[in-house]
């Protein structure tokens, strides 16, 4: 393939994933949205890697096995695992302080899928979204960039709805 079909080739590869991981982040189940994501990650790994982003690439195949391995329940040391081999990975392919934004959410996405569940998951994920949507801005990633955009949307969307059956007094009608 030559470079401009290798990047439509790229950004179609990155709607399949973005579409997946919709439907992850809307969610209500814990399994669901570990099982949406691990096939959301799979797909981006590619897509990344056809945007010329070896970090990127690295960072959500780490992912992906993470998501995996959560399903299984928490773990301590898997989260403290994972959070390592995503920083060693900063460390040996970041060139750009975006990088590090993705490597960030890497690390703080291995906390929380091995350590917290519900609510506070989608919190955490949230600001994990928030990272990545910079990398994705500074990647040129148009589905990377409309992914985070809509879950950050999403993520947002169910922790409102959380927050009024918490405070039902405080909502406004």
């Amino acid at each position: 393939m030559q470079g401009n079909e290798v990047y439509w080739a790229a950004q179609i590869l990155g709607g399949i994933a973005m579409l997946m991981g919709w439907w992850a982040s809307a969610q209500q189940q814990d399994s669901r949205l570990l099982t949406g994501n691990l096939a959301a990650a799979c797909a981006t790994a590619l897509h990344l890697a056809l945007l010329g982003s070896p970090l990127g690439m690295a960072t959500q195949m780490l992912s992906a096995l993470r998501f995996g391995l959560a399903r299984r329940g928490p773990s301590v040391r898997l989260a403290l695992i994972f959070a390592l081999g995503a920083a060693l990975q900063g460390l040996l392919l970041a060139q750009h302080w975006s990088e590090w934004c993705a490597v960030a959410a890497a690390m703080l996405s291995s906390l929380l899928l091995f350590t917290v569940q519900g609510e506070r998951l989608r919190w955490g994920l949230l600001i994990c979204s928030g990272l990545n949507l910079i990398f994705a801005l500074s990647l040129g990633s148009l589905s990377g960039m409309l992914y985070h955009t809509v879950a950050i949307g999403l993520l947002s969307r169910q922790l409102i709805l959380e927050l009024k059956r918490h405070f039902p007094a405080y909502t406004v009608q």
